[in-house]
């Protein structure tokens, strides 16, 4: 039984189109799927903040709009006959980072963008007008319906893990939000707003990070016309997720030469994401809420078809290696663990494609490992931070749950590889050899290093996604040959369903975000000095979340305008008239309001750098609160007179003056402040 297209010789004669490719089908079904998903959840989330009172819906639109245009490039580009990937992965790229002409200047980039993502999504309506008519109209529908309840599912999922999440606007101000997320949001607006790399809790004290992703939501922020922390849920949940998985998808489908025969293209959708969630059944899914490491995926997916026309000596070489190479410097900055597993095995293939000489060798090694080494320089925590020692299997001990899955899909990737290398042509062993240096160069630091926090699985887990594109692209095939009968997308995606269902983060996220909910209602109450809130049951703490009229949520919206939070950063913007260029916020140390909104006390300093983008000055918690300082969100890297203490106008004049700032903010209260002019010395 296969969908993908029928007669493609009949199509092209019926409309007078170029010859569509094998993989048409199959892309054409995962672009159907995921925009479905996106889409669905877009509704959901516009739904959810009607009442709350922000965004405009039309910034759900844009935010999808993006999406759309980054999916409709890969469907118009792959669905003709192919004459390589390199402008597939480019075209991605220039879609993907087009929002960031807004950091230049908003109005000229409305004036771009609009025209290119609309032209776009046109030209890729038109193309699946005409691929659709080849399709059967269930196998369309079932793209539609599998897509909106991935939407439904992962709305729930993503955002009961409690980061980015559709009520993050409120919870950042009642101190609720979780404090990576406040700490992401603080360095992509010093960037957007400042152009430094610091977390702005005391002037711009630099620091070293990967930065392409908090880059690449920050602009998107601006392009939206929302707040960098609201950014954050949006970009994850309509954009960079779903397009994760049409990523996936797409490395499946494209990495090998179809046979004449390409597989059903539902199977192609299913099978991959089936493969993701039996990983997910026991190990992490910090894929769904680490932005810097979902970026870095999806652009290392969009390129893993380059790989195998670069192990194609029949290929041209060049175009494949220049996608490869813009790709994978995005990669490394947006995450350097992901980019050496990129860059190394980038490295090893050119090598065997030109001659394995030593003269190659010297040629390849030098110019990847200046690259790599610069951007461990500019962009990665010192190795002492995260990297404490050698020591076999610490990951597998200290986190099994994080570690087993995909060391285990490590091993598989590494015997599928072998496989193709002793039964495949010399293109296909040189592939092999790629993907057996993903598992390995994946396994290496999980199995050896001792890396603080769990951060080894953002090496592991990049052999765990290769392995799913790798038994795609070979597996679907070859079974499918076979014709068992159990092969079939309807029992594919049954199986799904049930591993969903079997996960626990899965099965219980509709509770965990009632209980988010309940929490935050609770809060809004002890902030405001209300009467106790009602007690709220799961079932009607859902149903008041998801309701289109939401009268609980409009009442959250009118207490929000009351907490200490909200009124602190509205004095701020009254003060400032707007504008945030050469200004600081120094709020003094008597200010227990604002000093005490979070429940963990670490998060108080990042409110206004990750909410309004304007660096604090003397911005650690006062000494008496007794807050811990570490080093994981950079308050240990500050000095010691960094905390917030009784300090004279002229003394933080000085200070701010030091980092050519011009205008001091003081919030004494959060409804009491007051602004001060510093002249800046000339230099």
């Amino acid at each position: 039984m296969h969908s993908p297209l029928n007669k493609p010789e009949e199509l092209d004669r019926s409309f007078g189109v170029s010859r569509v490719s094998p993989e048409a089908g199959s892309i054409c079904f995962a672009a159907v799927f995921v925009c479905a998903m996106s889409a669905t959840s877009a509704v959901i989330c516009a739904v959810v903040r009607g009442p709350l009172g922000s965004p405009h819906w039309f910034v759900f639109v844009k935010a999808f709009l993006l999406l759309a245009a980054a999916v409709s490039c890969v469907l118009v580009l792959t669905t003709r006959h192919r004459q390589g990937h390199a402008g597939v992965v480019l075209g991605v790229i220039a879609i993907l980072f087009l929002p960031c002409l807004a950091w230049l200047d908003r109005v000229l980039a409305d004036v771009v963008i609009y025209p290119i993502l609309l032209g776009v999504v046109f030209v890729g309506i038109w193309r699946f007008a005409v691929l659709v008519r080849g399709m059967a109209r269930p196998t369309l529908m079932l793209a539609v319906a599998s897509g909106c309840g991935a939407g439904i599912c992962y709305f729930f999922v993503v955002n009961a893990k409690g980061y980015a999440t559709v009520l993050t606007p409120e919870q950042a101000v009642t101190g609720l939000q979780h404090l990576d997320t406040l700490f992401h949001a603080s360095i992509a607006n010093m960037l957007v707003k400042t152009g430094h790399l610091s977390t702005g809790l005391d002037g711009f004290l630099p620091i070293k990070y990967h930065v392409l992703s908090h880059i690449w939501i920050g602009c998107i922020g601006l392009w939206l016309g929302v707040t960098t922390l609201e950014s954050y849920y949006l970009v994850a949940q309509i954009i960079a997720i779903p397009l994760l998985f049409f990523s996936l998808i797409a490395a499946g489908a494209l990495l090998r030469r179809p046979d004449d025969q390409s597989p059903d293209s539902a199977l192609v959708t299913f099978v991959p994401l089936l493969l993701l969630a039996v990983a997910d059944l026991w190990g992490w899914t910090s894929y769904l809420v680490s932005e810097s490491y979902f970026l870095s995926l999806l652009l290392f997916l969009f390129a893993m078809p380059l790989f195998a026309e670069i192990a194609d000596e029949r290929s041209p070489l060049r175009p494949p290696l220049f996608a490869l190479a813009i790709a994978g410097t995005l990669v490394l900055f947006s995450k350097i663990s992901v980019g050496v597993i990129f860059w190394g095995a980038t490295g090893f293939l050119l090598w065997r494609r030109t001659g394995p000489t030593a003269l190659n060798l010297v040629k390849l090694a030098l110019p990847i490992g200046l690259l790599v080494g610069l951007a461990s320089m500019v962009s990665s925590p010192d190795a002492g931070t995260y990297v404490h020692t050698l020591r076999l299997l610490s990951f597998a001990r200290e986190y099994p749950r994080g570690a087993l899955p995909n060391i285990v899909a490590n091993l598989v990737l590494l015997y599928g590889a072998a496989s193709l290398w002793l039964a495949g042509s010399p293109s296909e062993k040189r592939l092999a050899e790629t993907f057996a240096l993903f598992a390995i160069g994946s396994l290496v630091p999980a199995v050896l290093l001792d890396i603080a926090g769990g951060s080894a699985f953002y090496f592991a887990n990049v052999g765990t996604f290769a392995c799913i594109a790798f038994l795609t692209a070979y597996g679907v095939p070859a079974i499918e040959r076979r014709g068992h009968w159990a092969f079939r997308p309807a029992i594919v995606l049954g199986i799904l369903i049930a591993v969903g269902l079997a996960t626990d983060e899965k099965r219980n996220s509709p509770g965990k975000l009632a209980a988010q909910f309940r929490e935050l209602n609770d809060r809004v109450h002890a902030l405001t000095g209300a009467d106790d809130a009602a007690p709220l049951p799961t079932a009607r703490a859902i149903a008041a979340l998801l309701a289109p009229a939401g009268s609980l949520r409009r009442e959250i919206g009118d207490g929000i305008k009351r907490v200490p939070g909200t009124q602190s950063i509205e004095t701020l913007l009254s003060l400032s008239g707007g504008q945030t260029r050469h200004l600081a916020v120094f709020v003094a140390p008597g200010n227990r309001p604002f000093w005490t909104t979070y429940l963990d006390c670490r998060g108080d300093p990042f409110i206004i750098p990750a909410i309004l983008g304007v660096p604090m000055l003397k911005g650690i918690n006062p000494p008496e609160f007794k807050c811990a300082r570490d080093i994981y969100y950079t308050t240990s890297l500050y000095r010691d007179d960094a905390i917030s203490e009784a300090s004279t106008d002229e003394q933080l004049c000085a200070r701010a003056s030091g980092f050519g700032l011009d205008t001091l903010l003081v919030l004494s209260a959060p409804r009491e402040g007051r602004k001060v002019s510093c002249a800046v010395p000339q230099r």
